[in-house]
């Protein structure tokens, strides 16, 4: 967290070639073992097909959706399965800023 970092949040960045932007998500009260690396594996996927920016935002969306439910049920394993629509398909969107 940053001192720019709303309190109750978690922010992800991204810098390509066209531009850098930020998207900020509300913080859940958990911690999960292989996030970072599901993470990568989403953005790279939505990265390859659609660009920096949609991937920062489908990612963010994803990753929230995932854990959101996890949290939820009290699982101690992050719920990829279960939320695979989530996955392919995040039902709710951040809006992602740009750094200047």
């Amino acid at each position: 967290l940053t001192t720019d970092t709303p309190a109750g949040s978690i922010q992800m960045a991204c810098v390509s070639g066209e531009g850098a932007w930020v998207v900020t998500t509300p913080m859940l009260p958990m911690t999960v073992r292989g996030g970072g690396d599901v993470t990568a594996a989403v953005f790279l996927a939505h990265y390859l097909t659609d660009g920096a920016q949609v991937a920062l935002a489908r990612t963010a969306a994803t990753m929230y959706a995932v854990l959101e439910r996890t949290h939820a049920s009290g699982s101690e394993e992050m719920l990829l399965v279960a939320e695979q629509d989530s996955i392919a398909n995040p039902h709710q969107l951040f809006e992602i800023e740009p750094i200047s």
